[in-house]
């Protein structure tokens, strides 16, 4: 019995003195592991090393998977390197729930700081940056339900220092606020009370911080000195930013409802001037109540930090400059922004932007290489909430548009084009490619639940498509339904500047219809608008004069056809050869121009005439006047006066087998 005791003794030792060495072993790894985490950049191949040892010296221990999942996430710069950071993050929450789970669902006060529980308050900042983490890869994942399985698990929580969680919430139900519980069962199903939700849980973040506040103040700031790193920290992260949260989802959702100005006012509420949702939000809720000028002031101030705060202000940006009458600065801009960062986050929404500024620019070739440049490239929506529907509707509506373009363009090249080889090649290719794309819109507008609150209330914040790329594409389907909603929403749209743009696509409608005197009274009535901006309005002001000009033309109405026609010119030159008019000058050719036996001159003087323009229009009119003359080099100089005073002027060379049509289009 003794000997029997002894060895159950000893036996007992034995494990107990080697579990304590194995714990003592664990301690020490762990310890190293910790010390790891420091000291490197988590994009280089530093921190995959370090990820890879802190795993083999304790695979049970989360900071491993915590160090890899960080290292894939701060890299990815596409899908699948955000697929990558999943997979470790799902082990980090895993093992940190399994051993440190005892850290959830608690608050410390000021004594048990003091009595150690600092280190687990740390803890618990491990936990909500690596489900923030994880659940910013299911949003850029456009993986709506396993973001919400992950916001759930993090509310669930209940940490103190989580307002992520009802912030996280109301974002998934704004963005996924096109679909129903039949695709994702957590949602419900309209937009109306997807949208109402998002407002609930932004007044249960609201909620939460009122709650929270308090305890922060008595337990966690009284903790540390003032004015130290930690007192810092803590009163900046958790008391003073969360209110910011509120005022930005808020002034979402109003501005989603068309209530711009309230948008603005939460908007202005975020005070940190490096926010790059402060000055995107407000570049497009002033974008939505027609304020370009304020607009452009907050589209031009966006702080850039690298390929994740990309791809979310210059689909409005790019439109401003559009508008405006300088889309080839706008291009200029972007693509020397594009280029610095490279093959990253945002380059397709880059492409996009760009094609449509080179598109009004008359660049039409630059703008299809943009565009299939957008097309092969597979996006990453982060932290946006334009989504992967509207960056191929954009994308579409774009390519229509080149579509359309690149048959006037071969119109205008061609004035007898009924005549023209040239024209007949490429009219039936490009006829059915735009048809094509138009029928593809149709459907998908049609599809769209989004159609009536977001395309038919024009210049919503949520509509990436410009008026004008908005009427190229309803101008093709019912004019009557489509007279209907946009007399509706002009009579019920809260925002007062709107009400020239609506009667701007009723115009367009009557003068489709054929009622070209009702047409242009409508139209021409927006002219006289006093808040109409001539700065920042142009595109606007071109359209109508573009569209008066036509019905002058169709009724014989010679002094209005000669007016809209200049102005016209004036305002927005480059539309000119891509419109539906025909543009009149005066044409001077300088002596030696007319005298010149040069094959390269008669070739670019034939050429011109060729163009859709009529240079003798009738005498008793006052059109722009052209002079050409032979410069040096090879080159034809070109100089058009408008009013006596010069317009333009540049030059073309000679041997360039298109010579004469570059400087039509000039």
């Amino acid at each position: 019995m003794t000997i029997r005791f002894y060895r159950l003794f000893f036996l007992l030792f034995g494990v107990l003195l080697i579990f304590g060495q194995a714990h003592a072993d664990q301690q020490r790894n762990r310890a190293i592991i910790d010390s790891l985490r420091w000291g490197f950049d988590y994009k280089s191949a530093e921190a995959y090393r370090r990820a890879k040892q802190a795993q083999h010296l304790d695979s049970t221990y989360y900071v491993g998977y915590l160090i890899e999942a960080f290292h894939f996430f701060e890299r990815a710069e596409e899908q699948s390197g955000l697929r990558k950071a999943v997979e470790p993050l799902q082990k980090a929450l895993a093992r940190f729930e399994k051993e440190f789970g005892y850290c959830l669902n608690k608050r410390y006060t000021l004594e048990d700081i003091f009595m150690g529980a600092w280190r687990e308050m740390l803890r618990q900042l491990d936990y909500l940056t690596l489900a923030s983490t994880l659940i910013d890869c299911y949003f850029s994942l456009e993986m709506p339900d396993s973001a919400y399985s992950a916001l759930m698990r993090l509310k669930n929580a209940d940490l103190a220092i989580d307002f992520r969680s009802y912030q996280g919430l109301a974002w998934l139900y704004f963005r996924s606020r096109i679909y129903t519980s039949k695709r994702y069962p957590f949602l419900k199903d309209s937009i109306e009370e997807n949208i109402r939700m998002a407002f609930r849980y932004a007044d249960s973040l609201e909620w939460k911080y009122r709650q929270e506040v308090p305890y922060f103040r008595r337990e966690i700031l009284r903790a540390y000195p003032e004015g130290g790193g930690f007192h810092a920290f803590f009163k900046g992260s958790f008391v003073d930013r969360p209110p910011t949260y509120v005022a930005n989802i808020r002034g979402i959702l109003y501005g989603y409802n068309l209530k711009t100005r309230t948008a603005v006012s939460f908007f202005k509420k975020l005070d940190d001037e490096d926010s790059v949702a402060k000055f995107v939000n407000l570049g497009y809720s002033y974008y939505a109540d027609i304020d370009f000028r304020n607009a452009e002031h907050y589209f031009a101030n966006v702080p850039d930090r690298g390929s994740k705060t990309r791809g979310g202000h210059w689909q409005g940006f790019s439109a401003v400059y559009v508008y405006k009458g300088h889309p080839l600065e706008g291009a200029a801009e972007l693509q020397q922004k594009r280029d610095q960062h490279g093959y990253t986050i945002g380059y397709g929404w880059d492409n996009l932007c760009l094609a449509r500024m080179y598109l009004y620019a008359g660049y039409v070739d630059q703008c299809a290489t943009a565009l299939n440049n957008a097309e092969h490239f597979t996006e990453v929506h982060y932290n946006s909430s334009f989504r992967e529907d509207q960056y191929r509707f954009m994308l579409k509506t774009l390519r229509m548009m080149e579509f359309d373009y690149r048959l006037k363009a071969k119109r205008f090249e061609n004035r007898h084009r009924w005549l023209s080889w040239e024209w007949w090649k490429a009219f039936p290719k490009l006829a059915f490619l735009k048809f094509k794309t138009v029928y593809q819109l149709a459907n998908e507008l049609a599809l769209n639940p989004e159609r009536e609150i977001v395309f038919y209330h024009i210049f919503h914040t949520e509509n990436i498509i410009t008026f004008d790329e908005l009427w190229n594409i309803l101008r093709h389907y019912d004019l009557d339904y489509f007279w209907k909603v946009l007399t509706r929403n002009e009579n019920e749209d809260p925002r007062p500047n709107l009400h020239r743009y609506y009667e701007y696509f009723l115009g367009r409608i009557l003068q489709e219809k054929g009622e070209n005197d009702l047409a242009y009274d409508r139209l021409t009535a927006i002219l006289r608008d006093p808040d109409l901006n001539q700065e920042y309005e142009k595109l606007l002001i071109a359209r109508i004069h573009e569209s008066c000009a036509r019905i002058a033309e169709a009724e014989g109405w010679e002094p209005q056809q000669e007016f809209h026609l200049n102005m016209l010119y004036y305002t927005y030159p480059q539309l000119i050869p891509f419109s539906d008019v025909r543009m009149r000058f005066r044409l001077h050719l300088a002596p030696e121009l007319r005298e010149s036996p040069s094959p390269a001159v008669q070739q670019a003087l034939d050429q011109l005439r060729a163009c859709n323009i009529d240079f003798d229009p009738p005498e008793n009119r006052r059109y722009p006047e052209v002079y050409l003359a032979l410069g040096q080099e090879g080159t034809l100089e070109y100089q058009v006066m408008v009013n006596q005073d010069v317009f333009t002027r540049g030059r073309v060379r000679l041997d360039y087998p298109d010579a004469g049509k570059r400087l039509a289009y000039r």
